[in-house]
C-alpha cells in the first residue's frame, strides 16, 4: 500500500479493519511467537487482502493446521473473500478442500494437465453429503489415480 501512496494513517486503518475482519482485533499488538499457527494463517490473509489484489496465489497455505483449524479457516476465507472479486488460485493435494474452496478444480500429474472440473454448488458444509459431491470426488481421485 505505500508503493500506491496511501499514507500511514490510512494503512493502519486498512490493517486494524482486515484484522477485525478476521477475528483478530483484539490480538493486534501481539507478536507473531505469542498467537496460535491458526491466528499466523488468518493474519498472512488479511496482510494479503489489504491491498485489495485482484489476484491471489495460495500454496498450501493451510497444510500445517490441525483438522479443526483448517476447516475454520477454509470457512474464513470463503466469507472474507465474497465480495472482494479477488480470483484465487488455490493450491492444495487435498480433494476435499479442493471441492469446498473451488469454482474449477484443475488435476495435475506428472507434471501435466490431466484435466479441469467444475465444481457445483451450494459451498457449504452441508453439500458434503451430496450424491453428486460424492460423484465428483470419486472422479477426481480416479483421474489422479493410484
Amino acid at each position: 500500500m505505500s508503493i500506491r501512496g496511501v499514507r500511514r494513517p490510512a494503512r493502519r486503518e486498512q490493517a486494524a479493519a482486515w484484522l477485525a475482519r478476521v477475528g483478530l482485533a483484539a490480538q493486534h499488538r501481539q507478536l507473531p511467537h505469542h498467537v496460535s499457527g491458526g491466528q499466523r494463517q488468518r493474519v498472512q490473509l488479511a496482510r494479503a487482502l489489504a491491498g485489495r489484489p485482484r489476484a491471489l496465489l495460495m500454496d498450501e497455505p493451510f497444510g500445517a493446521l490441525d483438522a479443526q483449524t483448517r476447516a475454520g479457516m477454509q470457512d474464513l476465507l470463503v466469507e472474507v473473500l465474497h465480495g472482494t472479486g479477488a480470483t484465487v488460485v488455490f493450491v492444495t493435494h487435498d480433494v476435499d478442500e479442493a471441492l469446498f474452496l473451488g469454482d474449477r478444480v484443475a488435476l495435475l500429474g506428472a507434471g501435466r494437465l490431466l484435466g479441469v472440473r467444475d465444481v457445483p454448488r451450494p459451498r457449504d458444509r452441508s453439500a458434503h453429503d451430496d450424491p453428486a459431491r460424492h460423484a465428483l470426488r470419486r472422479e477426481v481421485l480416479t483421474s489422479l489415480g493410484p
